[in-house]
């Protein structure tokens, strides 16, 4: 090769080399920082809550055995609900792990993990309304609370159209307006309900059964299959392993994460 061609493949090489860098994709990115960036709520016990100033919770145990799995560092980044899944789409998070239900609108712009969780949608009351409410039905010209953007909005806009529906940024927000009569029921996720009943100690309860059921998946930005692969192999590892159910007993007290048969 002489001089002269070897001068123009180096500058090449070079011209191209941060082109390379640039697209490797996230997972190559992930792997480079190691580190995972993963969003969710906060607001949200149990599955993530701050608690004695730090972040704890079932997501966050299993954000930081699923990223330790694929060989990296979980880091946490709270966001509100109804920006969290724009955050993603914007590449300011890697994945979000936040009960979210893989929907045909979502699956548009996101691809979804293998479920870790299977759970549903649960009406709850003032335990002085428990006789009230049973099924969607009942909810007919009543105030509903949900979280705004969410899958529990959709299917309550769906099968309750004759409803009040409120819209609440946050749980914590959603159960007090419960609790001073702001709404008279609110649909949340049926594990949630059942330790929100046991924090307010019994004032807030589940009614009825299960109004359907959720299963919750990883997030990942469209078209980022080594990411996607990499997490579904890091969740059948942790199911496998025993570690999922772990956690499971550890934050509810029960199994949320086997597959109901």
């Amino acid at each position: 090769m002489t001089v002269a061609v070897w001068g123009r493949w180096a500058l090449c090489a070079l011209l191209l080399a941060p082109l390379a860098r640039a697209g490797d994709g996230p997972w190559a990115r992930v792997q480079r920082d190691h580190a995972l960036l993963i969003g969710l709520e906060g607001t949200f016990p149990p599955y993530s809550q701050m608690k004695d100033g730090r972040l704890q919770g079932f997501e966050v145990d299993f954000g930081r055995a699923l990223a330790a799995q694929m060989g990296v560092a979980a880091r946490f980044q709270t966001v509100l609900w109804e920006h969290m899944l724009n955050s993603l789409a914007a590449g300011r998070l890697d994945v979000v792990i936040n009960q979210v239900v893989a929907t045909p609108e979502r699956a548009k712009r996101f691809d979804f993990s293998i479920p870790y969780t299977y759970s549903g949608l649960q009406l709850v009351v003032r335990k002085a309304d428990l006789a009230r409410f049973q099924n969607a039905g009942d909810l007919a010209g009543s105030h509903v609370g949900v979280s705004s953007g969410s899958n529990y909005e959709q299917w309550l806009r769906t099968h309750a159209p004759q409803a009040h529906v409120h819209l609440y940024q946050d749980d914590p927000t959603k159960y007090d307006g419960l609790r001073r009569g702001e709404v008279d029921a609110i649909v949340i996720n049926r594990l949630a309900a059942f330790n929100l009943s046991l924090q307010s100690k019994g004032e807030l309860v589940p009614a009825g059964r299960m109004l359907a059921r959720e299963d919750a998946c990883v997030v990942v930005r469209k078209g980022n299959p080594q990411l996607l692969a990499e997490v579904n192999r890091a969740i059948g590892h942790l199911q496998r392993d025993g570690t999922l159910q772990a956690l499971s007993r550890k934050w509810f007290k029960a199994d949320i994460v086997s597959r109901p048969q």
